[in-house]
């Protein structure tokens, strides 16, 4: 294309690529030496473009500083901008006029604005643009006034209208109340059967009533902190055993069961379920009873245990049948044993039965009336030896209840201590044997002897003379006993002979005239009044039959005395 100016005159047209540079090398434009005047002018119209679009203000993105006012519209008012930015940061004043040689001052300068006006820690702002803010505000304020004041004019004319209606009245709500709330102050209340109720009234009920408010409740629940302080005392866990199923709570009952229980509905699941269980085991519970040697227990229909001394009640001793009516009389009783608990008591007259001659093969009932025994008017001295007697032995000891043969058995009937159980062996000590005999028509005397009653581990019945004492049990033939001054109790009687009257003045036995020594006298019946029908020794086995003595009062213990006896037939 031909240039504009290519035919200006009076110059001659002459191609800038025909002329060079030939100045210095300017790097930073990319020029040389040698370059043409179009590299030249080009490079430097680039570089030129360059510089006038990195000055362009619109490049520039100020939207950071949240600029009220308008924001630099040239290079030097950014730059000025900045710098007063900085100073600000750095609290250093800044002169709005310095850089700006051409400026008049104000009105186009930066003041200081309000702190109502500080946006973005922004202080100062161009005075044009801070009045034209000022404006603004002040004719918002005004168009606000004017709208509060016809708002003012609107409520005062509704105000007055109030102020000038009649006063309404209301009518309080009601609601239907299906159960009792109130029967007291403040008048009868009563809300079963669906009566509506003024929602006041309801609510006072509801909360202060004492018997049906929520105040009452509270007293009577207690607070949440005790309810849940009870909700976790809960004993019977989900590892507790099933009474009914004998495995843990929370697999006998799953399902139902609560393992944690956090609310008051919870546990009392947990405790019905208990309670059930506990009533379904006892329901079907069935009590063994087992007796002790003391106690007999029984159970009765509905579950009735009942408990009784352990007591066999009064048993007939055994091995006196023979020869004692079992039928007590008047003057005797006889013998019987009771076991009560893993005591035996013994009561009854022990009769030594008396053989009707001197072979002692056959026995003479015992039989006693209110005026005579039958052993009164015996004249036989020798103890019955058949069976069912006594064993005799020659040191001074008889053994009741003979049996068969040769041997004696337990006296103690089974029902009263059964076979296999043992007794501590028990003496009763000395104890008078005697024995009531006729020695005219009217007129009786009594024979005494000492003798000790024992019952031994095997419930044999033994009494034994002073003889045994006199002399071993060894040697029998030295013809030792009725040496002991215990003989001086002990009959020792001829036939035909007087008996003693100890009762008589003469009689200086027990006591002797003024005190003196007087020779020993002793008074005798007459031959007329009375003598004795037959000789005794009263302390020789072979002459005691007939003797008797009571054995109340003695006792025997069972040994051991834990052993749980059983006893066939308790008294009723």
């Amino acid at each position: 294309m031909k240039p504009l100016n290519y035919d200006n005159s009076p110059c001659s047209p002459i191609s800038s690529n025909c002329v060079i540079w030939q100045g210095p090398d300017l790097h930073c434009i990319k020029l040389c030496a040698g370059d043409t005047v179009s590299d030249v002018v080009a490079n430097l119209a680039t570089e030129l473009c360059t510089i006038m679009e990195q000055l362009d203000i619109t490049n520039y993105d100020l939207s950071c500083f949240n600029l009220v006012s308008c924001p630099p519209n040239t290079f030097e008012a950014l730059i000025q901008f900045l710098i007063e930015k900085i100073c600000s940061l750095e609290g250093i004043a800044s002169n709005p006029n310095s850089g700006n040689k051409s400026s008049t001052g104000c009105p186009d300068c930066l003041v200081s604005v309000a702190s109502c006006f500080i946006v973005n820690n922004i202080t100062s702002m161009q005075l044009i643009d801070y009045v034209n803010m000022i404006g603004q505000r002040v004719c918002n304020i005004l168009t606000t006034i004017t709208e509060l004041q016809d708002q003012i004019s609107e409520l005062d004319v509704r105000v007055t209208v109030l102020e000038n209606a009649t006063a309404p009245t209301f009518t309080m709500p009601t609601i239907a109340v299906d159960c009792t709330l109130q029967s007291s102050s403040p008048g009868p209340f009563i809300g079963a059967g669906g009566a509506a109720i003024a929602i006041d009234l309801v609510l006072s009920a509801l909360i202060n009533d004492n018997t049906y408010g929520y105040c009452a409740l509270r007293t009577a629940l207690g607070l949440p902190a005790a309810l849940q302080t009870a909700v976790a005392s809960q004993c019977i866990t989900s590892s507790s055993t099933s009474l009914v199923y004998g495995t843990p709570m929370a697999t006998a009952y799953v399902g139902s069961w609560i393992g944690t229980p956090t609310t008051i509905a919870d546990t009392l699941t947990d405790m019905w379920i208990s309670i059930c269980d506990i009533f379904d085991y006892l329901t079907n519970f069935n009590v063994t009873v087992t007796d002790t040697t003391t106690i007999n227990l029984e159970q009765s229909a509905g579950g009735v245990i009942s408990a009784k001394v352990q007591d066999t009640g009064w048993v007939n001793l055994l091995g006196f049948s023979s020869y004692m009516n079992s039928s007590p009389g008047t003057n005797y009783t006889y013998p019987q044993v009771r076991r009560i608990g893993n005591v035996l008591h013994f009561k009854g007259t022990l009769v030594i039965p008396l053989a009707t001659s001197g072979s002692g093969a056959n026995v003479l009932p015992w039989v006693q009336t209110n005026s005579i025994a039958s052993y009164e008017t015996s004249v036989q001295t020798k103890p019955f030896i058949g069976t069912g007697g006594v064993i005799l032995q020659p040191y001074g000891s008889i053994t009741f209840n003979r049996n068969a043969g040769a041997g004696a058995d337990s006296v103690i009937p089974t029902s009263v201590l059964p076979t296999g159980y043992a007794i501590d062996g028990c003496t009763a000590g000395w104890k008078i044997f005697n024995r009531v005999i006729q020695i005219a028509t009217d007129t009786s005397t009594m024979l005494s002897s000492l003798m000790t009653v024992e019952i031994d581990s095997g419930g044999k019945l033994i009494v034994g003379l002073v003889k045994g004492i006199e002399q071993s049990s060894i040697n029998t033939s030295n013809n030792a006993y009725d040496t002991s001054h215990l003989n001086m109790i002990i009959s020792h009687v001829n036939n035909g002979q007087s008996v003693p009257k100890f009762s008589a003045g003469t009689n200086v036995l027990h006591s002797a005239p003024n005190g003196a020594l007087v020779p020993l006298t002793l008074p005798f019946l007459t031959a007329s009044a009375g003598t004795y029908p037959f000789a005794c020794n009263a302390n020789d086995e072979d002459e005691v039959g007939g003797f008797s003595t009571s054995l109340d009062g003695l006792m025997v213990f069972i040994s051991p005395c834990d052993t749980i006896i059983p006893t066939p037939n308790p008294c009723p």
